[in-house]
């Protein structure tokens, strides 16, 4: 059975830039110091941080171990680093992914003169003690410029994107920029979905607009249509099996 709920930008818990904090965080799910218990996870989905991360700052070297994580940039310039021996700076619409398995240390540093801002997803994994894994692809705006673009799947699925974690989920973002666009998604029976609209505003027929910082999570057989309800917008789909 089809069912849904909007969850308003002003329901997200918000933790602002500090001496203690470096960024700008909108946590959609308990993390860290914030706790509630109604907000642990969606299926597989285990957090979406919203991080707007102060000039010269970032998440120092910490550690990690049995998650699935990867990082979408929304502006600016993020900088990772881990023990496994990776850097890589990602700018706007590149996407890195890190199997955490047996564990590893990372950074994600803005080192620029300017604010960055980047998605942190992490995803239960379908198995424990996973090899150590690292990857990123860099994507082009025109790659999901009025379309939908898939950048992230299962480990079973490689063949679908050029990236992979190791769970049943699949990962869409798409940008519109042209008030005649529409973009289509098809929800299958037996899955969930969890929308997330962080630039712009966006209307789904027959489901609730979403404004800057609004999701949506469905689950059950729908098609979503979306389409511009402001200049340009920006989202992501993450796609997982049903709870």
């Amino acid at each position: 059975m089809k069912k849904y709920q909007k969850i308003d930008a002003e329901d997200l818990h918000y933790l602002k830039a500090s001496d203690r904090h470096p960024a700008n965080t909108y946590f959609h799910f308990s993390f860290a110091n914030f706790y509630d218990p109604n907000k642990m996870n969606f299926g597989v989905l285990r957090v979406i941080n919203d991080d707007d991360v102060k000039p010269d700052s970032g998440f120092t070297t910490h550690p990690h171990d049995n998650m699935e994580i990867f990082s979408y940039v929304i502006d600016g310039k993020l900088t990772h680093r881990d023990s496994a021996g990776n850097h890589e700076i990602l700018s706007r619409g590149n996407v890195q992914c890190i199997s955490a398995g047996t564990g590893v240390t990372h950074s994600e540093l803005n080192e620029q003169a300017d604010w960055c801002r980047f998605l942190q997803i992490w995803i239960t994994p379908d198995e424990r003690a996973l090899a150590v894994r690292y990857d990123i692809h860099k994507y082009s705006s025109s790659d999901r410029k009025n379309k939908l673009l898939q950048i992230m799947t299962s480990s079973k699925r490689k063949d679908k994107a050029p990236l992979y974690v190791h769970q049943d989920i699949n990962a869409y973002v798409s940008e519109l920029t042209e008030k005649e666009t529409n973009v289509s998604f098809l929800l299958d029976g037996g899955r969930q979905a969890y929308v997330y609209c962080f630039e712009g505003s966006v209307s789904i027929d027959k489901y609730p607009t979403l404004g800057e910082r609004d999701s949506l999570k469905i689950s059950g057989h729908a098609t979503l249509d979306f389409s511009l309800t402001s200049e340009q917008a920006h989202f992501i789909i993450i796609e997982m099996p049903q709870d």
